[in-house]
């Protein structure tokens, strides 16, 4: 078997607020599966305006960040030495999509995925957005074939990988944030037959739903919804600074004895978020009209452990909403210092590494 061409390769989630670091060992076997354990985990938070909606608009700054992230503390913290990075790319900038092209697998080549996605990708000009896909397993003997398209703007795509180069990095990968999030809140090797899974991201800054069925991702949108949003109604209802509004959504959540004030004012934001969830849901099995249905969704994000927000919105949406574990497709988690609640934010980071550590010559990805 060939050796991994990227040693040590890691996972780096770049967020508005935060950056996030994971790096794994592979120690998989090839009669035993994949497996993995954790080197390090580290983040690091960035003020407010360095990176909004996944756009670099003060790279240098960034750069600065992610220098002391790799750097790592003298004594605590090991220095990152890999020059091998697979990154993330923000949600809201790209575009995903499972599409069906008439053809069986074996005849189908390059132009058929490329003709077909401009179908479905929403930017205008070609010269402008990258396209990568994957072609899902099928059998040689059905008459069409399903391609799973990613497309993000070239502006976008490059910022990322200049920001990288800079730092003396080597790009692997850059891939869409579902994609990550995906690999690491479904749990690999399982099937579920006759039922859908949803996976409900709700970050600092922004949010996203995305439809995992027949062992891909099917369907992925961006939600208004997010932690800064929440607290900055607090901040407004309740004539308090930011950094209270904040420490009162902590506090109290959605705990209506407590405090009814936040109660109410959270209460109202959550209400429309589940609605708009719901249009999601309702618009996902209107275009994919053979879909199993959803029966569960998972949680992840720093948002979603907010307290009681799990009961809300699973009695308004009639679908069980629990958060998930994003250190569950590890070997070993022995070596884990971040506690669950935060460690619940790491699931984008934790599903580049997984990427990052897995030997393109011997691949067990589920996405």
């Amino acid at each position: 078997m060939f050796s991994n061409p990227f040693p040590n390769a890691f996972g780096l989630d770049i967020g508005d607020l935060s950056i996030k670091l994971v790096q794994l060992r592979n120690v998989s076997h090839r009669f035993r599966g994949a497996s993995y354990e954790l080197v390090t985990a580290r983040s690091i938070n960035i003020p407010p305006g360095l990176v909004v909606n996944g756009e670099l608009e003060q790279p240098e700054q960034v750069r600065h960040y992610i220098q002391k992230l790799l750097q790592g503390k003298k004594g605590k913290v090991k220095p990152i030495k890999s020059p091998w990075v697979v990154a993330g790319l923000p949600e809201t900038q790209g575009f995903i999509k499972l599409i069906t092209i008439p053809k069986n697998i074996e005849e189908i080549i390059n132009d058929d995925i490329i003709i077909e996605s401009k179908k479905h990708i929403p930017f205008t000009e070609e010269d402008k957005y990258y396209l990568d896909w994957q072609i899902l397993p099928s059998s040689p003997k059905t008459d069409s074939t399903h391609v799973l398209i990613s497309a993000i703007p070239k502006f976008i795509s490059d910022s990322y990988t200049y920001l990288f180069e800079s730092l003396g990095l080597g790009v692997v990968s850059l891939e869409i944030e579902a994609l990550s999030i995906a690999r690491a809140m479904v749990t690999a090797q399982k099937e579920y037959k006759g039922e859908a899974r949803a996976i409900l991201d709700i970050g600092s800054t922004r949010s996203s739903l995305i439809v995992y069925d027949g062992n891909t991702i099917q369907f992925s949108t961006s939600l208004p919804y997010s932690g800064e949003v929440l607290t900055t109604a607090i901040e407004q209802k309740m004539k308090v600074s930011h950094e209270e509004a904040e420490a009162l959504k902590r506090k109290y959540g959605l705990a209506y004895k407590k405090q009814k004030k936040v109660w109410g004012t959270l209460m109202e934001q959550t209400k429309t978020f589940a609605d708009t969830i719901r249009k999601s849901i309702h618009f996902y099995y209107s275009h994919f009209p053979d879909t199993n249905q959803i029966t569960h969704i998972t949680m992840c994000g720093s948002g979603s452990n907010m307290k009681h927000l799990e009961q809300i919105l699973s009695l308004e949406l009639k679908i069980e909403c629990r958060p998930g574990k994003p250190w569950k497709n590890l070997h070993s988690t022995k070596d884990l210092e971040i506690p669950y609640d935060e460690s619940i934010g790491y699931a984008t980071a934790i599903g580049l590494a997984l990427r990052a550590a897995d030997n393109p010559f011997f691949r067990h990805d589920s996405i």
